[in-house]
């Protein structure tokens, strides 16, 4: 028997002997039926209306004619032949139509249960994507053209003030806005100037800030604001925010937001509210990101993943022992930074990897961004750029945050805003599109352009290049274990600063005996004995003051307070200030005598209240004088070129640093125990002068601000510690944004004490 065809009417075995179908005429061929489904099933439910309305009206008529019977009935009269056979038609008509309507009706109702499963289907689908928590994932992003595959063209300096702690930078309607502990700064790119919004409240902290279309959506301490049509106002009334500590944002969509607080994990939040989502409570959210259907939160202690209703912690082991500090997602990548390096993830054709993006620098991540395939890094030791598996660095000076514009990179830090201009890579798209020198239209050259000398690496006037320098095979830093394993920061100064001692501005720290004594600018010379301040009393003026001692006594000295000899405490005086007009530096000789450094290059000596010339420095290094030593019975002075050796009368000899000495600056000095010397240069190199020789010592990836020897050699960043190990500057697990004075081990114990401008924290030692 052969079979047809319901619709063309071909025979099936015809159909059958050719070749396969393919998928796509399969799905077709599903179409088809569809089709034909839906348009024989209108048809029939058309036929069922048009029987519904036959069928009333000859039940109408019908009981119009019963009703005539039942009236002559009544009357005695008998219905007429002709009344009675219209009667029998009505009848006959209706029970066919009748039979007809339940035939029709029931073929559509047996297609009831797959139309109900469809529709339960659709309900599902909808509720998946529009109520489930779900829509709160962020929209997949767009990668641009990769325009800064080339080299640097030129770079624009711009000088920037009025944050000390920088947290975001963003583009939007043609400025840069950069946030902070000072605020909301706004660049106009035109005339390189940075003005403070003032509109946000005095103490506004910015934490983060997005573009939300044509809104600025800015985020902080305390709450959110929204900057839309040049006016900005508060995003959420008091009440509709329930944390007001927000850490960072992001934007699922339009009116939608991911807000991170601090400590309250992640709202999930529109125009209206905004509400707690379960799973991150206790959590202080960093930054958000994106892989394929899953959400990424990165938060202080991991990162949680989920669908948006439920959140599971990633477990990495390449993690463990890493601060985390940023993130950055893209369809096939994620990329972690943390404060001993940039951490990546990809996934291959069986399961997850990760593993360290670059075994050295950059170490201390501050911002991460990506543009197509290239990946910008914002560090403590620099701006890099990672592409194709190579890292090039394209700046020694500290950056916190980035920001891309059309065809430039800018970086920002706490002193200036540096624009990188790319010349894009030979034969690439977007090189034929922007042309062979990349500009940006509102830009005007008001300050003079940087040119970039064809050198194999970048180097710039303000500090030198690591790379370059003579290391003597010496490894430069590294990660002891002994830095994770013998030390972790308390959670709070141990011991605060007194009541009287608020905001003190110091300026030196000594160790002398059992006691530490710290000057200050504004609030005289004080002691710590371990548990207790006490200050030195005696000395009355305030100003710049700093500490020098010997074996016996210790000093306090300044040029606009004189100098004083410390007993107990109580300061005496041994010169007034009229004497130490332009004084540099004391060095306290084994017999007590002074020896004074001026600014004049001149140097003298004191002895029981008497001054006496006894040498000058030629005029060439005035300007660059630091501090006076004198070791195996030899004067020498530190400058900034190098060290200079008395010889006889006004006679010196100069050993320069090793490196390049253009912009050098000496920033700290502090003996040793051998006789000699460790100093420390403002980008980071540290030298050590012994047998009158300066021997490189190694370099540190923050700013030197101080130096002091105490069993270790210890050097104090801006917000860094580092100590001496095996010729390696291990850096201790402490950061502070407080001014680092030094640190002290503690004796009988494996503790460390770090003096900052907040008091002194404790290093403890783990058991």
């Amino acid at each position: 028997m052969v079979e047809f065809c319901r619709h063309c009417g071909e025979p099936l075995h015809t159909r059958q002997s050719a070749s396969n179908p393919t998928l796509v005429a399969q799905w077709i061929h599903y179409a088809i039926d569809v089709m034909f489904w839906f348009v024989d099933e209108s048809v029939r439910w058309w036929e069922i209306g048009k029987l519904s309305v036959q069928l009333k009206s000859l039940r109408r008529q019908r009981a119009l004619i019963l009703g005539q019977f039942e009236n002559e009935e009544r009357m005695g009269l008998q219905a007429s032949l002709e009344e009675q056979q219209v009667l029998v038609s009505i009848t006959e008509e209706l029970a066919r139509l009748s039979g007809r309507d339940e035939f029709l009706r029931s073929r559509c109702w047996a297609m009831t249960p797959e139309l109900l499963f469809v529709t339960l289907f659709a309900v599902f689908l909808y509720g998946l994507i529009v109520v489930s928590p779900g829509r709160t994932l962020l929209p997949r992003k767009i990668p641009g053209p990769g325009v800064f595959n080339g080299q640097v063209s030129r770079v624009r300096d711009l000088p920037f003030s009025g944050h000390s702690v920088i947290t975001v930078a963003e583009w939007f309607d043609n400025k840069l806005y950069v946030g902070g502990d000072g605020g909301l700064s706004i660049l106009d790119p035109v005339s390189g100037l940075a003005t403070r919004s003032a509109d946000l409240p005095e103490d506004f902290f910015v934490r983060d800030v997005k573009v939300d279309a044509n809104k600025l959506i800015v985020g902080g301490f305390p709450g959110i604001y929204v900057l839309e049509n040049t006016i900005l106002k508060p995003y959420y009334l008091d009440k509709q925010l329930p944390v007001k500590l927000v850490n960072s944002l992001a934007v699922a969509g339009q009116g939608n937001l991911l807000i991170g607080t601090v400590g309250h994990g992640m709202l999930r939040g529109d125009e209206n509210s905004a509400l707690f989502v379960l799973g991150t409570q206790k959590h202080t959210i960093k930054d958000f990101g994106r892989l394929g259907n899953e959400l990424w939160i990165m938060h202080e202690d991991g990162i949680l993943t989920g669908r948006g209703s439920n959140f599971e912690p990633l477990n990495l082991q390449v993690l463990a022992g890493r601060h985390l500090r940023c993130m950055v997602t893209t369809d096939r990548n994620v990329f972690v930074g943390t404060d001993q390096g940039v951490v990546v993830g990809y996934r291959n054709s069986r399961n997850w990897v990760w593993t360290m993006l670059s075994a050295g620098k950059p170490g201390y991540i501050n911002d991460l961004i990506v543009s197509g395939d290239i990946l910008f890094i914002a560090s403590d030791e620099g701006v890099y750029r990672f592409n194709k598996g190579r890292m090039d660095r394209l700046s020694a000076i500290q950056c916190h945050a980035l920001a891309i514009g059309d065809s430039f990179l800018a970086a920002v830090n706490t002193d200036s805003i540096m624009f990188y201009y790319f010349s894009p890579a030979v034969g690439e798209i977007a090189g034929r599109r922007y042309g062979p020198v990349p500009e940006i239209g509102t830009f005007t050259p008001v300050f003079p352009f940087v040119s970039m000398p064809p050198l194999p690496r970048l180097q710039y006037a303000r500090l030198p290049d690591f790379g370059l320098l003579e290391t003597d095979d010496k490894i430069r830093l590294t990660e002891s274990v002994a830095a994770s394993e013998s030390f972790s920061p308390g959670d709070k100064p141990c011991v605060s600063l007194p009541s009287e001692l608020q905001k003190p501005i110091f300026s030196d720290i000594l160790k002398f005996d059992s006691r530490y004594l710290l000057a200050t600018e504004n609030r005289g010379v004080w002691a710590y004995d371990g548990e207790n301040w006490s200050q030195i009393r005696g000395i009355e003026k305030s100003g710049h003051s700093f500490l020098a001692s010997n074996a016996s006594f210790s000093y306090a000295y300044g040029a606009s307070i004189g100098i004083f000899r410390i007993n107990g405490d109580v300061a005496v005086e041994i010169l007034g200030s009229d004497q130490t007009s332009g004084l540099l530096n004391v060095f306290v000789e084994a017999d007590d005598t002074l020896s004074l450094l001026f600014s004049d290059g001149s140097i003298k000596t004191c002895s029981n209240g008497q001054m006496n010339e006894l040498s000058g420095i030629p005029g060439d290094f005035k300007g660059e004088f630091h501090s006076l030593w004198k070791i195996n019975g030899r004067y020498l002075v530190v400058v900034d070129n190098g060290v200079l050796l008395h010889e006889s009368g006004r006679q010196w000899n100069l050993i320069f640093f090793k490196g390049s000495i253009d912009s050098a600056k000496v920033v700290a000095v502090t003996p040793g125990k051998l006789d000699n010397l460790y100093i420390a240069l403002n980008d980071g190199r540290i030298f050590e002068f012994v047998a009158e020789k300066l021997e490189f010592t190694g370099v540190i990836s923050d700013q030197p601000v101080a130096l002091n020897f105490d069993g270790f050699l210890w050097v104090a960043g801006r917000e860094s510690l580092y100590f001496l190990e095996k010729n390696n500057f291990v850096p201790a697990p402490f950061r502070t944004a407080d001014r680092i004075l030094g640190a002290f081990p503690v004796a009988d114990s494996k503790s460390v004490m770090v003096f900052t401008g907040a008091g002194v924290n404790l290093i403890a030692g783990r058991q």
